[in-house]
């Protein structure tokens, strides 16, 4: 994963429209006349790619000259032609490509996979970055720059389009100009051989003309990497994504969840909100470029009359929505202001003779009602009030709000003119209630997943300590005996270690004495029987609520095992819990791997294959108790019981899943978990069938295996510095206030030669960005103090960012100003040379600025190796950790 060069590509001086002359696509055309349209300032040049005869033995290609190296070329030849073009263009200075031609239509199978690898080796010597093939270009209309054949003009703005489909990319352009919506990037990648999805929301996270995105796919691949580029630019931008090719994306039929699930749980995980269809895309556009965050997630809805209230408000609670209350006191004014009596009711209906004046009056009031956040206005033609008289009203009354208003404007053409005037305006304006509730829906969503974003698992449970010891011996001794599947025993006790009981049978000499453990267990139970010589008989007769039903049961099983298995007696009498005491229903909790994500937890009706969409919830580990109740809040587990009865089952089933997860931590060999039927008491959970496959662990192992990884907790220690005791841990989310602190207290000469300039204020987004980093591909370490009443203060904090192939690190250092010169930084650096080695990191390289002798005479003591610097004024520290 890198963002190596890609400001070439989104940011480029010049740019090269490269084609053969007998190329019969019109690719190149459109391309130069919309660079020729744009506006771009730099040179624009049109280089002819011309067939060369060399002795008569193979077709060679030769650029024209070119007066200008371009920074971006667009090229459209034939595909044999194309990495021969590329060689050329890299070894004149180009960096960065966008091959528009798409392959799938031309070659075989076959024949793609070779021409992409072509590519990819004629890119690789020069560090070109490669969009395609099979891109429809880009828009960057902030630059003027449209290397595109996209037939509609993007106009400036701040959302950011990323698409896998040209004909989107065209639709949602053309909508968007007529909502006079703007963009600051739009980008079709084609096959993405070298620039992917993940490579192009690296270069959004961090790009200061774009403040939202949205994103159109059909599927990745690179869990991993995705997943860190979708956390890192959720980070501070809200991204919506439409997920196409649902329908074609299958699991296997052993799995009771659907790859749209675990596509749409890592996503939620990402703080990404799902839209399902192409118009709530092109709504989702517009609400992005107007919407403002919400303070709490329940929505007033006006309407004039009660009909359409009644129907607003009905699809709002069926989608899972929430109606706000009214205070007395803004009743009693709307009430004295349109001289009838209201009740505290939402919605609101409003008289249906309102004027425009009243209309504005009555929105005005409800927001200005303390507990009011959102406000949904719906409006149907009306003979007493003309709707463009009231859109302007209400838009008045809006612009000096603080709140989200959506209108709707219920009719036909004559309500387009109110609509239009609203979105002059930028007011969100709909057709439909049902349209504008999804959209704030998905706002709702969308604060919601942010949670979910910040939440940081970590890789050792708190509070627990499992026996890995144990648990490691049991699934050693089944990998050596060649086993793939733990045996009931095993299974047991390797739960065990984890703090998850797995029923044993009880066992019973005949059927008195079943009868008498039936009523130790309480009823209903389950019943089998176990045949002489250890023979197998997987029948079972459960459900069982009394010694009659036990009797009958006996009688049916031994005939059933006498017409199986004649001449084998019966030994002994099996005998299970056959529900959960707390009248809570079975479940089906399982782990499962995907192939792009890794490991997912499920949860499920028990007994339930695949019975339909969102019967089984899933989720990525690993997991904590808030993400562990979120996958319980979407499984809508024991809704029928009272809530401190549901609190308390919650609390033991969010127990095991995080227990759980903590297993697939430590056990690189549980490839998949089966416990089913699972029960659930108020003292814990209850296995009743475990079945659990292992391999031999082999390519990605511990934790990296799962897509998001873990706060590394081991990295946790206490250290005693000059008597002072210091926590030295990976940074938190949580740290994002003490990081200010630290930098803030900075006097302006340390402001300098930490950051090359007198800055002593970092904006919130930033701070965020530095303390909500992805474990994977960075590391920051901060030096804690808990004072006497347990605030924690950071005294100094070391950083490294590694590059994707973990050769290079850069990294950075500050401390405290009132610390300098105790040998803090000293034990900050050391602590992150010592990561940096086990990770495997080839060389950490850092600048500073000549006059911070301070920090060249450590970097010296730690064996960094100091050159000048690239820049007047600075200088290089290297030091190498690992042989390439």
């Amino acid at each position: 994963m890198t963002i190596r060069n890609l400001e070439f590509l989104f940011r480029p001086q010049s740019v090269a429209v490269v084609a053969e002359p007998d190329e019969p696509s019109r690719y190149a055309e459109v391309v130069l006349r919309n660079l020729g349209a744009g506006g771009f300032s730099g040179p624009l040049i049109s280089v002819t790619a011309r067939k060369a005869w060399r002795f008569a033995i193979g077709t060679h290609v030769r650029l024209d000259g070119l007066d200008v190296v371009p920074d971006l070329a667009v090229v459209c030849a034939a595909p044999d032609h194309v990495p021969q073009i590329i060689g050329q263009l890299g070894a004149r200075g180009t960096r960065a490509v966008i091959v528009g031609m798409s392959l799938r239509d031309r070659m075989n199978s076959r024949q793609i996979v070779a021409a992409h690898k072509a590519i990819l080796e004629a890119a690789q010597p020069y560090l070109i970055r490669v969009l395609g093939p099979g891109s429809g270009g880009l828009v960057v209309p902030p630059k003027g720059l449209n290397a595109s054949v996209a037939p509609i003009v993007a106009r400036p703005g701040k959302i950011a389009l990323l698409t896998q489909s040209a004909s989107i990319t065209a639709a949602v352009l053309d909508r968007a100009d007529s909502k006079g919506i703007g963009f600051s990037l739009v980008l079709h990648l084609g096959a993405s051989i070298d620039i992917d999805l993940a490579d192009a929301l690296d270069w959004l996270a961090a790009d200061p003309d774009t403040g939202s995105i949205l994103v159109q796919f059909d599927a990745i691949t690179g869990g991993r990497k995705f997943m860190s580029a979708a956390r890192a630019a959720a980070r501070n931008k809200p991204v919506v994504y439409l997920r196409s090719g649902r329908m074609a994306s299958r699991h296997p039929a052993s799995e009771p969840f659907t790859a749209s699930a675990v596509y749409e749980a890592a996503l939620r995980r990402a703080g990404w909100v799902r839209i399902d269809t192409l118009g709530d895309l092109f709504e989702a556009a517009e609400a992005m470029a107007r919407v403002r965050s919400l303070r709490v997630e329940r929505l007033t809805i006006l309407a004039n009359g009660h009909g359409l209230g009644r129907i607003a408000a009905d699809t709002l609670l069926a989608s899972g929505g929430q109606l706000a209350t009214l205070s007395k006191d803004t009743l009693k004014r709307l009430g004295e202001r349109l001289q009838m009596r209201l009740t505290a009711s939402n919605p609101l209906a409003l008289p249906a003779n309102i004027s425009a004046e009243n209309w504005a009056a009555a929105l005005a009031a409800v927001l200005d009602d303390r507990d009011t956040d959102s406000v949904l206005t719906v409006c149907s033609p009306s003979p007493f009030a003309q709707s463009t008289a009231i859109a302007t009203a209400l838009c008045k009354v809006i612009e000096d709000s603080g709140r989200n208003v959506f209108t709707c404007w219920v009719g036909g053409t004559a309500m387009l003119e109110a609509q239009r005037i609203a979105a002059a305006h930028g007011v969100l304006s709909h057709d439909s209630p049902g349209k504008a509730i999804a959209v704030f829906l998905g706002i709702v969503d969308y604060q919601r997943n942010r949670r979910l974003l910040m939440q940081m698992p970590p890789s050792q449970t708190d509070g627990f300590s499992p026996d890995i010891t144990a648990a490691r011996t049991v699934v050693a001794e089944a990998i050596a005996a060649g086993m793939e599947t733990l045996t009931p025993v095993q299974a047991r006790r390797l739960l065990h270690a984890y703090g998850i009981d797995s029923a044993e049978y009880q066992l019973a000499r005949n059927i008195d004495a079943a009868i008498r453990s039936a009523d130790d267990i309480g009823y209903p139970v389950d019943l089998g029987l176990v045949l002489a010589n250890a023979l197998p008989f997987a029948a079972l007769a459960s459900g069982l609520r009394s010694p009659a039903d036990i009797h009958a049961a006996v009688r049916h099983l031994r005939r059933l095992a006498k017409t199986q298995h004649p001449g084998h007696r019966v030994s002994n009498y099996l005998l299970r819990p056959s529900a959960a005491r707390s009248g809570a229903p079975a479940l089906r909790l399982g782990v499962a791997d995907d192939p792009v994500f890794g490991p997912v937890i499920f949860l499920g009706p028990a007994g339930a294959k695949r019975s339909g969409e969102g019967a089984f919830v899933v989720a990525l580990p690993p997991l904590n108790p808030t993400l562990a109740q979120d996958l319980l809040a979407r499984s809508r587990f024991a809704e029928e019981l009272g809530d401190d009865e549901r609190a308390a089952l919650e609390a033991a089933l969010r127990t095991a899943l995080v227990r759980l997860s903590q297993l697939l931590s430590d056990i690189d060999e549980v490839l998949g978990v089966e416990l089913d039927p699972l029960h659930v008491e108020t003292s814990g959970v209850l296995a009743l069938n475990t079945r659990i496959r292992i391999a031999k662990s082999r390519g990605k192992r511990g934790l990296r295996r799962f897509a998001i990884r873990p706060y590394p907790k081991e990295l946790e220690q206490q250290v005693d510095w000059n008597g002072r005791q210091l926590l030295i841990r990976p940074i938190r989310p949580e740290d994002e206030i003490a990081l200010g602190d630290l930098i803030r207290s900075l006097d302006a000469e340390d402001a300098r030669m930490r950051f090359f300039a007198a800055m002593r204020n970092l904006p919130r987004s930033q701070l965020a960005r530095f303390t909500q980093i992805d474990y994977d591909r960075e590391m920051a370490l901060v030096a804690i103090e808990r004072s006497s009443d347990g605030v924690e203060r950071s005294l100094g904090e070391v950083r490294a960012v590694s590059h994707p192939d973990h050769a290079v690190a850069d990294f950075a250092i500050v401390v405290s100003s009132g610390c300098k010169g105790k040998g803090l930084g000293r034990l900050l650096l050391q602590s992150l040379i010592n990561y940096a080695r086990s990770r495997g990191i080839g060389e950490l390289r850092g600048e500073t600025l000549d006059g911070n002798l301070r920090m060249q005479h450590l970097a010296q003591d730690l064996g960094f190796k100091l050159t000048a610097g690239a820049d007047r004024g600075t200088v290089d520290l290297r030091l190498v950790l690992c042989a390439p």
